[in-house]
């Protein structure tokens, strides 16, 4: 059997516990609407609480270099439930109670203690909980709402130990931070030239200036490295590594927005972007604007000048290439030896001419020196330093390490160009060759003729600006360069030219040989390349060399445009355009003035759109010639040996779109034929392009009055006339000018022996009445009914006026010409003044009010054989763009109009013969003193 356990409790005691029970039980149930006044309260303390903690953390995080700690965000997300909780619950038993006065709901029926407890029980536990947050809250000090961040990284960027030739820029940047009002500085130029480096050094310096008091000590100094196509948040995160915010990587741009701000704002400092391609919103990223109040910079460097205005850059610095001293300097250094080491290899006798040679093709790009010279160092001989000249002569591309280290960075630039047609007109420059400085004229119409403008006839008028508009995007991109002396001129780097060719050679040779370029210009050949390098290339260059004669027949299927300008051509083998006759759209012979005549499979070149025949030797185009139906540009420019044009070859070409024929068949040897165009004084010419309705360039010899009439009275013909050749006027004594005002688009007037022209004038009545006289006269008038008054011609720029013997002056012309840049008058017997003042006033009044003085766009001025020329203005002028002047032969010409403000400026290269020079009467010597005389005239010729 079991025992039986027996516990003895005191009654009281049991009676004790059972009372308290139901005593808790019951405060339970009693007094619920107070109990929920009570929670009500303790809710309303909690938010308050929080509220205060969450502002002291604001002020620690707003003041820049702290961070809440994880506790404290934690209890925030701990008190934002319970706050949550507890509203529910207030809401719940409001609800409840509201009921239960219906005698509805748990509070109204048999159960209403028992919920009424339930109730009450959750509100004393959200009572406690509420209490414990809030005083969890308040105890907390400062040092447990944030914790202090380390100070933004600020460590030395690694850099060349010396620098050479940036010391000026590095100066200038400098000047620019230490200047209040200068926030934003972009730092450009051309890739290799040295920005990051540059940069690098500024940025090392702001560093070395932390510790002490200078005014460049900013709080932060942060760095990045900007990638093409960088998007907001990437640069948003190298920011915030930069600042301490790393571990902000993962929250979202409008966070990280909230913490860049927050720890930038208020604070000093610096920031660098290295390498930009585009526009970058910094202040959407988070950056304050720098202002004179918070004393921030932002320094970048881009290729593109264009860049620098979309960043609101304050202050702009370019880098140019080295100087030649720089540049030996620095390729030396890389060599490993000093300039002045009189022991090392670069300095033997043999050696530094050639070393000087290397450094020259470099073209003072510090990339290229620095690799070229690292390649170099090892070389001893003669041999292997005439070897690298050779190489970088033909193409850098092969060198050494070009490869790799150089023309991959500059074919960045290349890359980010707009378009595909900018790329093709920057591809289309390095055809020429090596160092070529070509004005930007002829670049647009090269592009025009080639139709990489576009071939659309109805826009042409406007692509002239559209092709300057491109040669400053290039320019400002720097892959073209403005030349030193003209800005009319442009030129490529040598290694940007070498980086073109080997985008559009081996790169394309790599894609399947579809965009394969041939290019030997300048090479000094005296024969075309063997023929199995021409199998694969769309596009060959053989310009400017010394090739006599075609002998071979290449086979190139896919060549599309060939150029053989500037050689010395006699003869073309008659099978050498076989391969090309379907598929060779451009064609060049330009500049071969022993090339007579030309191999007739040239007429059968069915896709042939543009053919330039400009200053060659050929004495007739053939009936032949109405076979290229798909002729766009025709240009017979200068061809002084052409005889023969037959009828109806011209204006059988009806897609051409521009005929270039100025000084074209001037030759006494013009056959005189029914059928040709050429006879006469061309008036069969006017009649012949009149016909052909797409033209909208076109430049016309005109050598007759009945000639000029013709062209006159079609003003279709006038207003695409961009080159004029007035000559052989027989009877006119005047020549009015006004026609320019119809003729608007004429960049050139050329006005040549008019044995009995006596002035050029304009008419300035209310309608020149039509001339339609077709005999010739003694004035010459438009017969345009559109010239209402005297236009300004604005677009012409050029004017060569020649053995007009009874020409008395100029003033018209120079007064309604104010853009003139280049003038040449020449053997007119009878000029005694280039402008008379009174009525150049007078006339210009027509114009404007306020008359522009004359040559105030004049570059350049030739003067020979005037024996009467005793004035060229009768006023001094500031002539502010004049540099090149040629005075011969003008025995009576005793000053020269130019004011003593044009001494400030750089002075004006004039070549004269001495005595002459010496006999000149001067306003004063600073007059004097704005000339550089030459006396060399062999000079005149090689400048």
């Amino acid at each position: 059997m079991g025992s039986i356990v027996s516990v003895s409790v005191p009654a009281d005691e049991i009676i004790k516990q059972g009372w308290t029970s139901i005593t808790l039980h019951a405060g339970h149930c009693q007094d619920l609407p107070g109990k929920l006044g009570a929670l009500r309260d303790a809710l309303q303390v909690l938010e308050a609480t929080r509220n205060d903690v969450q502002r002291r953390v604001d002020i620690a995080e707003h003041r820049g270099n702290a961070k809440r700690l994880d506790q404290v965000q934690a209890w925030f997300s701990l008190a934002d439930s319970s706050i949550a909780e507890a509203n529910a619950l207030i809401e719940a038993t409001d609800s409840q109670l509201q009921a239960g006065n219906n005698n509805n709901g748990c509070f109204g029926g048999p159960c209403n203690c028992t919920a009424r407890y339930k109730f009450g029980k959750k509100i004393a536990g959200k009572i406690d909980e509420l209490a414990a947050m809030r005083t969890k809250g308040q105890n907390f000090n400062d040092n447990e709402v944030v914790v202090k961040l380390p100070s933004a990284p600020a460590t030395v960027r690694p850099s060349e130990l010396r620098l050479v030739g940036v010391e000026s820029l590095f100066e200038n940047a400098w000047k620019c931070l230490e200047d209040e009002h200068v926030g934003i500085i972009g730092l450009y130029g051309m890739g290799g030239v040295g920005k990051t480096a540059l940069l690098t050094k500024i940025h090392n310096q702001i560093i070395s200036c932390r510790s002490s008091s200078s005014a460049n000590n900013f709080d932060y100094v942060i760095w990045v490295d900007v990638r093409r196509n960088q998007t907001l948040e990437e640069l948003q995160n190298s920011i915030c590594k930069r600042i301490g915010l790393e571990e902000q990587a993962s929250r979202s741009q409008e966070d990280k927005y909230e913490d860049i701000s927050r720890v930038l704002y208020g604070k000093k400092f610096i920031l660098f972007l290295d390498n930009l391609w585009e526009r970058l919103d910094l202040l959407q990223a988070g950056v304050p604007t720098p202002s004179e109040e918070n004393g921030c910079k932002i320094v970048f460097t881009t290729r593109s000048e264009i860049v620098c205005g979309y960043m609101d850059a304050q202050r702009k610095i370019k880098l140019d290439c080295l100087d030649p001293e720089k540049a030996w300097e620095l390729f030396c250094s890389k060599v490993g030896v000093g300039v002045d080491d009189s022991n090392s290899i670069i300095n033997h006798p043999e050696i530094t001419e050639l070393a000087k040679s290397v450094v020259k093709e470099c073209g003072g790009l510090p990339l290229a020196l620095i690799t070229v010279g690292r390649a170099m160092a090892s070389k001893k001989t003669p041999e292997e330093w005439s070897h690298a000249v050779e190489t970088l002569l033909h193409g850098s591309s092969t060198f050494s390490g070009m490869d790799n280290e150089v023309l991959p960075v500059l074919k960045f630039s290349y890359d980010s160009l707009p378009n595909d047609a900018v790329k093709a007109c920057l591809l289309r420059i390095a055809l020429h060759p090596e160092s070529a400085e070509n004005t930007k004229r002829k670049l647009t119409g090269e592009w025009y003729a080639e139709g990489i403008l576009g071939r659309e006839h109805d826009r042409i008028q406007d692509l002239d600006n559209l092709g300057f508009d491109i040669i400053g995007t290039l320019v400002s991109m720097c892959l073209l360069e403005v030349a030193s002396e003209d800005e009319r001129y442009v030129r490529l780097h040598d290694v940007i030219r070498d980086m073109l060719l080997w985008v559009a050679s081996e790169c394309g040779e790599e894609k399947g040989g579809g965009n394969y370029y041939l290019v030997e210009a300048g090479f000094r050949l005296r024969k075309v390349p063997r023929v199995g390098k021409w199998s694969k290339a769309r596009v060959v260059s053989l310009m400017n060399n010394h090739i006599e004669e075609i002998t071979e027949e290449p086979v190139c299927p896919h060549l599309e445009a060939l150029y053989l300008g500037h050689n010395s051509l006699r003869q073309i083998a008659p099978g050498f355009f076989h391969s090309m006759t379907n598929t060779l759209r451009v064609l060049d012979l330009s500049h071969n003035e022993t090339l007579a005549e030309l191999p007739p499979q040239i007429w059968y070149l069915v896709n042939l759109e543009s053919l330039n025949l400009e200053f060659t030797g050929i004495r007739q185009l053939p009936f032949e010639l109405r076979n290229l139906g798909k002729l766009r540009v025709l240009d017979i420019t200068g061809t002084s040996q052409l005889t023969r044009i037959p009828q109806h070859v011209l204006s059988s070409l009806s897609t051409l779109q521009s005929l270039r024929m100025a000084w074209c068949g001037n030759s006494t040897d013009v056959a005189e034929e029914e059928n040709n165009v050429l006879s006469g004084g061309n008036e069969l010419l006017i009649e012949e392009v009149r016909l052909l309705t797409n033209l909208t360039t076109i430049d016309l010899p005109l050598r007759s009055d009945l000639a000029l009439t013709k062209f006159l009275s079609y003003e279709d013909l006038m207003i695409h006339a961009k080159i004029l050749s007035i000559e052989l006027l027989k009877e006119s004594t005047s020549l009015d000018i006004s026609f320019l005002g119809v003729a608007r688009q004429v960049q050139v007037l050329h006005i040549s022996d008019c044995e009995n022209l006596i002035s050029l004038g304009t008419h300035d009545h209310t309608v020149v009445e039509a001339y339609q006289n077709s005999n010739a006269s003694a004035s010459i008038v438009p017969c345009s009914s559109t010239i209402r008054q005297v236009p300004c011609f604005h677009r012409l720029i050029v004017l060569e006026v020649r053995r007009c013997q009874n020409l008395k002056d100029l003033t018209a012309i120079f007064t309604f010409a104010p853009n003139l840049e280049f003038v040449d008058i020449l053997s007119c017997h009878g000029l005694e003044m280039l402008i008379t003042m009174d009525d150049h006033k007078t006339n210009g009044g027509a114009i404007n009010k306020a008359t522009q003085a004359p040559f105030a766009k004049l570059r350049t001025l030739w003067l020979s054989d005037l024996p009467r020329l005793q004035i060229i203005c009768e006023e001094a002028l500031p002539f502010p763009c004049l540099n090149k002047v040629l005075i011969l032969f003008c025995p009576q010409l005793k000053r020269l109009p130019v004011d003593s403000k044009r001494a400030e400026g750089p002075k004006i290269k004039i070549w004269a013969q001495e005595t002459w020079w010496n006999e000149l009467q001067w306003e004063n010597e600073a007059t004097a003193n704005a000339f550089d005389p030459e006396f060399n005239l062999s000079t005149f010729f090689n400048d």
